[in-house]
């Protein structure tokens, strides 16, 4: 008699050979009453799995969900039907993607705004193509992501834009960046240091950059403190009556472009009687001193993030976010002077 075979079994049973397979190998994915039929019908007509295929395919197995284990998302806005990423989200994402292929993930880019999917669409993507893990990319205004429907979700949110839900959180540590890099700037010679910024910006930060800068001075040193300028917009009336009124040494800020044009309006030259350091590396609009936020880290962080979540199999809004904060690097630059 010859041995019995899966595609024996199916015809006998009425069922494919996938199903068969399933309910042999105790599947979850197989309802029980159909497993225990399967079983049953398996066991009386003596059928036994080949010892030599069934480890092949179990290697097979492992070897495919190791190398893909699912697909996560990131989220951007834009009311542009046609947008592109930032310098800086171009580098986030960069690190991200990488990061997503190395634990074996794939990445999906999505959009949301006026000209792109609503909310409720997005959800609904989001679910179709049974995205596991999202991260929101920065946005330079506060949403209210509360509608998506986060129970079968694991979330990132990169900066401070969200209203709801409270997510877990990688950021750049803005406040402990600007310390560092003014104590390299008082090493530096500079003693009037004056720090310039979008009074909007800094808000949307959770004034960051300026409690950072405010918090160096509470401990004397050989640096006065300056009042910062705080402007929506930063313009040249604001920016020159502020200079001119507190005339410091070393600018901090990060219209590189408008600022170095300012200054030389009032016949100061860049580095040798002011100073410049760029707040964001990315922004830069030529050769600069500045500080790297390392977009790129961050974006290997919110990935890593996720993927802890998805194997504590942690799904929906936490309880208790966290969050992870990286600081900036030093980049040297020829708009500060040299030490001595």
């Amino acid at each position: 008699m010859p041995q019995p075979s899966l595609r024996r079994l199916a015809r006998q049973l009425g069922l494919s050979v996938a199903t068969i397979s399933l309910a042999l190998r105790d599947s979850p994915r197989v309802v029980p009453a159909t497993k225990k039929r399967v079983v049953d019908a398996a066991r009386r007509a003596g059928y036994r799995p080949n010892p030599l295929v069934r480890s092949v395919m179990a290697a097979m197995r492992r070897s495919s969900q190791e190398s893909y284990q699912g697909l996560l998302a990131g989220i951007n806005y834009s009311s542009d039907p046609h947008p592109r990423l930032r310098t800086f989200h171009q580098e986030v994402w960069r690190g991200a993607e990488r990061r997503a292929r190395e634990l074996g993930y794939g990445m999906d880019l999505c959009w949301f705004g006026p000209n792109n999917l609503s909310l409720a669409r997005l959800s609904t993507v989001l679910a179709t193509r049974n995205i596991q893990g999202v991260v929101v990319l920065p946005i330079a205004e506060t949403h209210d992501l509360s509608s998506i429907d986060w129970s079968g979700l694991a979330g990132v949110v990169m900066d401070y834009c969200l209203s709801r839900p409270s997510l877990h959180s990688v950021l750049p540590d803005h406040h402990v960046s600007i310390f560092t890099a003014l104590e390299r700037l008082v090493a530096l010679g500079y003693r009037r240091p004056g720090l310039v910024l979008d009074a909007a910006r800094d808000a949307r930060l959770r004034h960051k950059w300026s409690g950072g800068y405010y918090s160096f001075f509470r401990t004397p040193g050989p640096a006065a403190y300056l009042p910062e300028l705080l402007a929506q917009p930063v313009d040249r009336t604001a920016f020159l009556g502020w200079f001119d009124r507190h005339q410091p040494d070393v600018i901090i800020a990060h219209l590189q472009t408008e600022i170095i044009g300012w200054l030389q309006e009032r016949g100061r030259r860049v580095p040798e009687d002011v100073g410049f350091l760029q707040l964001n590396w990315t922004e830069r609009t030529g050769p600069c001193a500045a500080l790297d936020l390392q977009p790129g880290r961050l974006g290997v962080a919110a990935i890593e993030s996720l993927v802890a979540q998805l194997q504590r199999q942690e799904h929906g809004i936490p309880d208790l976010p966290k969050t992870i904060t990286l600081g900036a690097e030093w980049i040297d630059g020829p708009t500060l002077r040299r030490r001595g």
